[in-house]
């Protein structure tokens, strides 16, 4: 199968593209830089430059190919909050890409999105038969996922949990504060966090893209929603740190989710199935 990634080298392109040159199929990557792609044609990659926001390059990308992954992000880095980058890849990028593969007569379609769309559900653990519960940080998502369970292609959408792995900076930001005894709980700690290993992430879109049905959707997650507090209290204990106080601030709804649908219909499970693993 012929497949375009766009968001080729960000932290889950990068994880998936070799997944899928070791099973076979013929991947494109849309990048900005010839740096990037000098990279990925060293891998057997078929490269375009361009960019999501870019319509002619998406036009030219897209054409001959059997599937495409829409993972491009703009996370922002170093403590910045401002994600109307992000939001624009989300709305903006998303509606070129629809346009241009629609135009080039693509069927196959691989989503990702956040399960932050379910918003705070307390302590109760969902799948994706919940309620959303848009916020600000997950609107632009909203907005992404309408656009394309509106479009005619054979689509697939996977909600991910909040990644952590090599490359994330996720756990690394974690141990740093633990050293430095700043590692604290958002509130009392009982809030939930429904994690995901990238490498666990990239096996799903790989797994969407050969055995979704279309119109599908599903949670990308690990087999165990954590509360911050058993998760923190791990990291303090693994450097020896003390453990977190409560009464920290709140970054992220208190949310758990399930990830059995994915396990029965793509015939998927994660490689590391909770923390105790993925942060040995």
């Amino acid at each position: 199968m012929k497949t375009l990634i766009v968001g080729a080298t960000g932290i889950l392109g990068r994880n998936v593209i070799p997944r899928l040159l070791e099973r076979g199929h013929e991947v494109r990557a849309l990048v900005r830089g010839q740096e990037q792609a000098q990279f990925l044609r060293q891998m057997g990659v078929e490269t375009v430059i361009g960019d999501i926001f870019d319509r002619a390059s998406l036009d030219a990308a897209s054409r001959r190919c059997d599937a495409v992954l829409h993972l491009a992000t703009a996370i922002p880095k170093d403590g910045n909050q401002d994600w109307s980058l992000n939001d624009r890849v989300r709305r903006e990028g998303t509606r070129n890409l629809l346009d241009a593969i629609l135009k080039n007569g693509v069927r196959r379609y691989i989503q990702q999105s956040i399960a932050l769309v379910y918003g705070d559900k307390g302590q109760q653990i969902v799948d994706e038969s919940a309620p959303l519960h848009i916020t600000p940080v997950s609107h632009s998502s909203s907005d992404m996922e309408d656009m394309v369970r509106a479009s005619d292609l054979d689509w697939s959408i996977l909600r991910g949990g909040i990644f952590y792995g090599a490359g994330t900076s996720r756990e690394d930001g974690w141990r740093q504060s633990a050293r430095e005894g700043n590692l604290a709980l958002p509130g009392d700690g009982s809030d939930l966090i429904s994690l995901i290993h990238v490498v666990d992430m990239a096996r799903a879109v790989v797994a969407a893209l050969e055995r979704a049905p279309s119109g599908s959707m599903y949670n990308i997650v690990d087999d165990e929603p954590v509360s911050y507090k058993r998760l923190f209290d791990h990291v303090a204990a693994q450097l020896g740190a003390a453990p977190p106080q409560a009464g920290g601030p709140k970054f992220l709804p208190s949310l758990g989710c399930s990830n059995a649908k994915a396990r029965q219909e793509l015939a998927w499970q994660p490689v590391y199935p909770s923390y105790l693993s993925g942060l040995a």
